[in-house]
């Protein structure tokens, strides 16, 4: 019993001699500021459509949307799958500040309807 109390005793006068890291810093949490906007990519991609060109092969239509305060440049990259044909084109877009524009990529290896009865596209920017 005697332990017990010495043990608790010791405990208690030494755990004001560990190293053991402490809070430091104000009390009280800082007040928060405004928030920050996260940054907003350069060009998206908002819709993508597919048709049929005149000589039956698949043309891909990307409206391509710049929301900053400047002509950006970058180039975008449409990748098609259909049945067993996969291939790929890349086209540099320009669009001007605060606009949208359509760009068209033609796939003459690829013919609609093969496309359309069970094929899959892929976009995303090249570096």
């Amino acid at each position: 019993m005697h332990r017990r109390r010495v043990l608790a005793i010791a405990v208690t006068l030494l755990s004001g001699c560990s190293n053991l890291p402490r809070a430091t810093g104000p009390r009280t949490p800082p007040t928060p500021s405004e928030p920050t906007a996260a940054p907003q990519r350069s060009l998206r991609v908002t819709s993508l459509d597919v048709e049929e060109a005149d000589d039956g092969h698949l043309r891909v239509l990307a409206t391509v949307q710049n929301p900053t305060n400047a002509q950006r440049t970058r180039t975008l990259r449409i990748r098609v799958r259909a049945g067993e044909t996969r291939t790929e084109q890349q086209q540099q877009v320009t669009v001007a500040a605060n606009t949208e524009q359509e760009v068209a990529f033609d796939f003459a290896d690829v013919a609609y309807d093969d496309f359309s009865g069970n094929g899959s596209l892929n976009t995303n920017w090249v570096s």
